[in-house]
């Protein structure tokens, strides 16, 4: 999948149902493309797993409302974000440790 690439032009509005495989790196993505939009979401089969709850929490500290419906089902993305800025121990949490 080297060297492909999305374009994305304005004008049409986006609607429709997705069905994520359950993998990390495609629920970090989903997580945070629904803050795009006032419309409500509902993320199903979301991984609780350690890097998509640290994004949750860095979402939620960015002033996004995330209300977990039930395992692995999240709704209602509410964007009033407080601040683009995230202090460094979010940040710092996200890492893992590395094995010496």
């Amino acid at each position: 999948m080297a060297g492909q690439s999305f374009i994305v032009q304005g004008g049409v509005p986006l609607k429709g149902e997705i069905t994520p495989q359950g993998a990390k790196n495609e629920a970090l993505q989903i997580l945070c493309a629904v803050v795009a939009t006032a419309e409500e979401v509902v993320v199903e089969n979301v991984p609780e797993i350690h890097d998509v709850l640290r994004l949750i929490d860095i979402l939620e500290a960015m002033g996004v409302e995330v209300h977990k419906k039930e395992k692995g089902v999240y709704r209602d993305w509410e964007t009033d974000r407080k601040s683009t800025r995230l202090n460094s121990s979010h940040s710092a949490k996200s890492r893992m440790p590395s094995s010496a």
